[in-house]
């Protein structure tokens, strides 16, 4: 988590559906926008993927040239339409059971749902909040965005599937035609994809929203929707914390501690790991993101631990010096009883002490203690560029102003001993990122680019660390607006999350496009359409390209060329 100043924590009881249904009160109003030019009638057109329009952007009059997409069985594609209300305020409808038909009248679903806008940077309006709502208004002289999913089925006819997405308002139907060429292959479950996806979790911020109590079942009831959201995009990783406030207090609610700390009047410490065996299970168990238990950590960013003192009956801090033999003594302590806990419950190959931006001499304090105390245990290590400890880490992630070079060379040796390489973003770069108003195509470029450079996958402060109300807006602190978070309560999907979900499908197909060109027995056309997509993502998805203008071309591009080595793959 790479910040620039710390914020003062905070705590705020608002409710958990407040941003219902067709309820306006936590949208912007329409009326701050002040573009010149408004909706002129009342119209609903198709929209290209990756276009960005303003509220009061007046639509084309005839809908403009998608072209077709081709999607993979078991994979999601969205479409986009926009509506315009005209000279009056309009209430529309979106019919249920919509679909595409394809060969022998197989029949996709398509869902539809309005867009609702949230404030980002400097006030500015961005179309970012998937809504539930099947009714919605839209302001006179406004228009109204609509994310429409079709989540294509593994046993799905390949072939040509026509439909028409339709609203109705007044008992008038407004249809936009889709057209999308399902092929042959197909996509795995997304338990299954090889992603090494690692968006951090923040349950706190559940609990908040929806006024519960931390831990209890209604808490785990909140959390169960957001969280299996997360594993249906390929989600590896638990996030963990095993003392107060990791991060030193830079989010709105606090992160305590999963395990408790106590030291009785002669010293001996005493640990509590009944949050934390809870929250690891739910996830492992209700949720099925089981492959990684990442715990925060060894090295806070406040250098200390707090603990309740039975001696004085109060809380104290517990100040950590590497260099003193105090640290390897509390922490050893620590590592050894909680080695323990976690073999007992058959968790101890999975959990990693993670550690977040922490200079080499503070990560090989921190190993040497580990190496002596639970050798089982692995080390996660977010470290800002690459340095000699990242030969010896298990999972490694630099910063993605960091992540060129020699890394493909790098990952590919790390991969052969067992262990993951990744990259992140956070407050920095200011391009490619999924800030609010982040240029939509850059975080489906960052799933390419994943591809491109051969790491195993992703990493991103955080999934859900809101601030006090993401409908009032996105921005928290000195961080740039939606920094913070993927995803808005009550369950709402982000288009940037939905589009680095995009992303992420792009790199399993990619993976799994070029382990069967590698195949000895691999017909020439597919192997020349993979080592042409290869070759225009090494040359295109770099670092210094990250930082330019031009994602929308190059995910356009590598799109094209992907789908065109999944057709060849399909002939084949």
């Amino acid at each position: 988590m790479k910040k620039r100043l710390l914020v003062p924590v905070a705590f705020f009881v608002g409710a958990f559906f407040a941003f219902a249904g067709n309820d306006e009160k936590f949208e912007p109003s329409a009326a701050v926008s002040q573009a010149k030019v408004s909706p002129a009638k009342t119209q609903f057109v198709p929209v290209a993927q990756f276009r960005r329009l303003s509220r009061v952007d007046a639509l084309p009059e005839t809908a403009e040239t998608l072209g077709v997409p081709a999607a993979w069985r078991g994979e999601r594609v969205n479409f986009r339409g926009a509506f315009a209300a005209g000279g009056k305020d309009v209430k529309i409808s979106v019919p249920k059971k919509q679909s595409l038909s394809g060969p022998g009248n197989f029949k996709i679903r398509i869902s539809g749902v309005p867009l609702r806008y949230a404030v980002g940077q400097g006030g500015k309006q961005f179309a970012d909040v998937v809504d539930f709502a099947n009714e919605t208004i839209v302001p006179a002289g406004t228009i109204r965005e609509f994310w429409i999913t079709a989540d294509v089925p593994a046993d799905a006819a390949p072939g040509r599937y026509r439909g028409d997405f339709k609203v109705t308002q007044l008992g008038k139907t407004f249809s936009i035609p889709l057209e999308l060429d399902v092929l042959a292959q197909t996509l795995p479950p997304a338990e299954k994809w090889k992603i090494h996806l690692d968006l951090w979790q923040h349950p706190e911020a559940v609990a908040r929203w929806a006024e519960t109590p931390l831990w209890s079942k209604a808490h785990f009831d909140a959390l169960r929707p957001l969280m299996k959201r997360l594993a249906d995009a390929g989600q590896k990783v638990i996030t963990c914390s095993i003392i107060e406030e990791p991060w030193n207090g830079q989010t709105f609610d606090k992160w305590s501690s999963m395990v408790k700390w106590r030291r009785d009047s002669r010293g001996k410490w005493k640990f509590d790991y009944a949050a934390f065996d809870e929250w690891v299970a739910f996830m492992m168990n209700d949720i099925g993101i089981r492959d990684q238990i990442s715990c925060y950590t060894m090295i806070p960013w406040s250098m200390k631990i707090r603990y309740f003192d039975e001696a004085s009956k109060s809380e104290k801090n517990f100040k950590l010096d590497v260099n003193a033999p105090s640290f390897e003594e509390v922490w050893g302590e620590f590592l050894t009883d909680f080695s323990k806990h976690l073999e007992k419950k058959a968790w101890l190959e999975k959990t990693c002490i993670a550690l977040d931006e922490r200079p080499d001499a503070l990560t090989d304090a921190a190993r040497k203690v580990i190496s002596k105390y639970a050798p089982a245990l692995k080390i996660v290590s977010a470290n800002n560029h690459p340095t000699k400890m990242s030969e010896v880490v298990y999972d490694i992630s630099p910063l993605f102003n960091y992540s060129g070079g020699n890394i493909a060379e790098l990952a590919e040796k790390r991969r052969a001993e067992g262990k993951k390489t990744t990259f992140y973003v956070c407050v920095s770069p200011a391009r490619p990122n999924t800030f609010t108003h982040s240029v939509p195509a850059e975080a489906r470029w960052l799933g390419l680019y994943a591809a491109a450079r051969r790491f195993d996958g992703f990493l991103r402060w955080a999934y859900n660390s809101w601030n006090k109300n993401p409908f009032e807006t996105t921005a928290f602190g000195n961080w740039p607006a939606g920094d913070c978070f993927l995803v808005y309560p009550g369950n709402r999907a982000s288009v940037r999350f939905e589009r680095l979900r995009d992303g992420i499908e792009d790199f399993e197909k990619i993976n799994i496009l070029r382990s069967r060109a590698a195949a000895a027995n691999a017909p020439a056309s597919l192997k020349n359409a993979v080592a042409e997509l290869d070759t225009f993502l090494a040359e295109n998805f770099t670092v210094a390209n990250g930082g330019g203008n031009a994602h929308e071309a190059q995910v356009v591009r590598a799109i094209e060329l992907l789908d065109a080595a999944s057709k060849t793959a399909s002939e084949d």
